[in-house]
């Protein structure tokens, strides 16, 4: 065998010519296979992306077709029953009203929280619940604001028939209901205060109106003292008068404290069986208070026990009214005196041998 030379093993047996040709032929056979590969992958994307808007769009039209026919218009999810529960004045009518609620409308087209939110921005409403009972049923639960008093220009006009006045809740909350409970004629009068500017459903946040709010608040199950009218118009304090008709001033400020110290003047008034009449509660010390004894308090003619009265020095002593008198038997003689003649008797003629100083008396006739 013929040995290579070690410098001849390294050459290159094409010329420059041909290896230019061979590279020109292996870039052209590349560049047509990745076209075809391009073209085939577009291809296959736009055919799967085609597929798949067609899948979508059929289930999409078939969906809301199903949905249509048994959801949407379907007779079983129509309202047949919506039932309304509240605790105050509140209709139902008022109520789905507000709500925007109507039977045979579908129940998945009424939005909740809409719908809640809606009721209890009424000025009557503290909280709601809407619920949703499937097929067909529907539960509202409504929790009103308690009012706890009447706000009035006057303290001696009717509230409850005033177009002036408003109730107000625990929190200063003005109402107006329509309907006025039985229950809300006891309540107490917050006079004094102007109520032109009053809005139902708004706060009001005057000093002295909270502070009348917390003494009726404070009070409530008291016995012993109950407002029946709080006078603001003063400004800096309360004037209250309770079911005795005495007049309790109270300062706007500390009101728990002011009816600890008005709880003990009862109880002294209590010991002493009288009662107050008035009172000063801003004086913390050398408090000013007035008191009467109900029983020499002035009271009808009719039930006014009859005042004592002192004998007259005559022979009969004088009788009460409010006292009993027992009749004694009738004196016949005193009955006879009543048919003698009024004139006065002439003196009688003594008689033969009778003392011209003894007198006879004259027999006497019933007149007819």
């Amino acid at each position: 065998m013929k040995s290579i030379p070690s410098n001849a093993r390294n050459k290159r047996v094409s010329n420059p010519r041909q290896r230019k040709q061979q590279h020109l032929l292996d870039v052209k056979i590349r560049a047509g296979k990745e076209r075809t590969r391009r073209f085939n992958a577009i291809t296959g994307f736009v055919c799967k992306a085609a597929l798949f808007a067609g899948a979508a769009a059929a289930i999409w039209f078939g969906g809301k077709e199903a949905l249509r026919n048994f959801v949407w218009e379907n007779p079983d999810y129509f309202l047949r029953e919506i039932n309304v529960t509240t605790d105050g004045a509140l209709t139902r009518e008022q109520v789905l009203n507000a709500a925007g609620f109507a039977e045979g409308r579908n129940i998945f087209t009424v939005d909740l929280a809409q719908s809640r939110s809606a009721i209890e921005k009424m000025p009557q409403v503290e909280s709601a619940t809407v619920q949703r009972q499937l097929p067909n049923r529907m539960t509202i639960t409504v929790t009103e604001r308690r009012p706890i008093a009447w706000v009035a220009a006057k303290g001696d006009e009717d509230p409850s028939s005033s177009e002036r006045s408003f109730l107000i809740d625990t929190r200063g909350i003005v109402l107006r209901s329509r309907v006025v409970l039985p229950e809300y004629y006891h309540l107490p009068i917050i006079s004094g205060f102007e109520t032109e500017n009053l809005v139902p459903g708004k706060r009001v946040p005057a000093w002295e109106m909270q502070a009348a709010l917390e003494l009726v608040r404070l009070n409530a199950d008291n016995t012993r003292f109950q407002a029946r009218n709080i006078d603001l118009s003063k400004g800096y304090c309360l004037v209250v008068t309770d079911q005795r008709r005495a007049r309790i001033t109270f300062a706007l400020d500390r009101i728990e404290n002011q009816l600890a110290r008005l709880n003990r003047y009862l109880d002294r008034a209590a010991e002493d069986k009288k009662e107050i009449q008035t009172v000063n509660l801003i004086v913390e010390r050398n408090v000013p208070v007035t008191f009467y004894d109900p029983e020499a308090a002035a009271v009808p003619d009719e039930v006014a026990p009859p005042k004592t009265v002192k004998p007259a020095p005559v022979a009969e002593p004088v009788v009460r009214k409010a006292e009993l008198v027992k009749e004694k038997p009738a004196d016949t003689s005193k009955k006879l005196e009543a048919f003698l003649p009024k004139t006065s008797p002439k003196p009688a003629t003594p008689a033969r041998g009778t003392n011209s100083n003894q007198t006879l008396k004259k027999p006497f006739r019933l007149n007819p």
